[in-house]
């Protein structure tokens, strides 16, 4: 009945996630307190440490980010076609992924590092049959580094960028050197700025020593976040198998792209083995793909009883997490 309502209704599937994040963010913010985001990311902490002092404020960011991040990548799905036919199904995921636990509804890292990888994710597909990609090779780079600096295990997604080229485009040197030179042009810039305004020593104590000396075993999860990970776990799998069996469906741009949805799973996992906060924060770049791989799922399959079912499922354990 509801995916019905969602596919039959524009309208209400492009409002009624917001709706539903509304209610979920601003519930969770008068019920919960979010732990505080502790970091040594240079960027994050220089530009963003100052609203984490200020609740309120980082909360309505956080989310106005969220939104924008769910419709931004929504947009690119729809633009290249990856559903057959335009629809909300990935914006939505995308929101309910970001507030299902208590700790992200506030402004973290890989909240706003998702941001540039989605924008170097679409450089590499507009790079697609170009004679030449060089603006495009340093487009991902430099939003990749960017994410990065942000957030540091975002590093790891310079290796899905090389992929990523070899993936959708021959094997062009110029453009892997290019690339490689916008990944490391934010860290030029932040390297000059801290070796002006602090001492050698603070540097690199400050931003890689102490950082690491932050990392810490997660903690033993409660059974509201086993039941999350269980719901989540098998949804993503029956998504995945079917998106897996469909790949073959697509035009060949769409396959690529599709191949590349999948290593970006890949990589967001080795995100979440060098995350220093052991929690949900650290799961959610893989908040990208597996939005498109459910949303793909739920707006192609014939089947009606087990998509509503999957959905509702979603729902239950989404509650019970945020009000339990």
């Amino acid at each position: 009945m509801i995916l019905r309502i969602f596919k039959s209704n524009p309208l209400i599937s492009l409002v009624l996630p917001v709706l539903l994040a509304v209610a979920i963010w601003f519930s969770v913010y008068f019920i919960h307190t979010a732990p505080q985001v502790k970091t040594g990311i240079p960027m994050f902490n220089v530009f963003f440490g100052w609203l984490l002092h200020l609740p309120l404020a980082a909360v309505l960011f956080a989310f106005a980010l969220v939104v924008f991040e769910a419709y931004l990548w929504n947009t690119f799905i729809n633009k290249q076609s990856l559903l057959k036919q335009s629809s909300y199904f990935t914006a939505t995921f995308y929101l309910l992924l970001f507030s299902c636990r208590p700790v992200l509804v506030s402004l973290y890292p890989s909240l706003l590092s998702s941001l540039f990888l989605i924008l170097a994710f679409r450089s590499l597909a507009e790079s697609y049959k170009k004679e030449k990609a060089l603006g495009d090779a340093f487009n991902a780079g430099i939003f990749t580094g960017i994410a990065s600096l942000i957030y540091f295990p975002s590093s790891v997604f310079i290796v899905f960028l090389w992929i990523g080229l070899l993936t959708i485009r021959s094997l062009v040197w110029r453009e892997w050197v290019i690339s490689v030179i916008g990944f490391i042009l934010p860290f030029g810039f932040t390297l000059a700025y801290y070796s002006v305004f602090y001492t050698p020593e603070n540097f690199w104590y400050e931003n890689l020593i102490a950082p690491i000396s932050e990392y810490h075993k997660p903690q033993v999860p409660g059974w509201q976040q086993v039941f999350l990970l269980s719901a989540m776990a098998g949804a993503g799998l029956i998504c995945m198998f079917y998106f897996l069996g469909k790949i073959s469906d697509n035009g060949v741009k769409n396959q690529k792209i599709s191949a590349l949805m999948v290593w970006f799973v890949v990589f967001a996992v080795g995100s979440i083995i060098l995350s220093p906060q052991k929690d949900a924060r650290s799961f959610m770049l893989l908040a990208l793909p597996l939005s498109f791989i459910l949303a793909n799922y739920f707006a192609r399959t014939k089947w009606k009883i087990i998509p509503e079912f999957l959905f509702m499922l979603l729902l239950a354990v989404i509650v019970i997490n945020i009000f339990f």
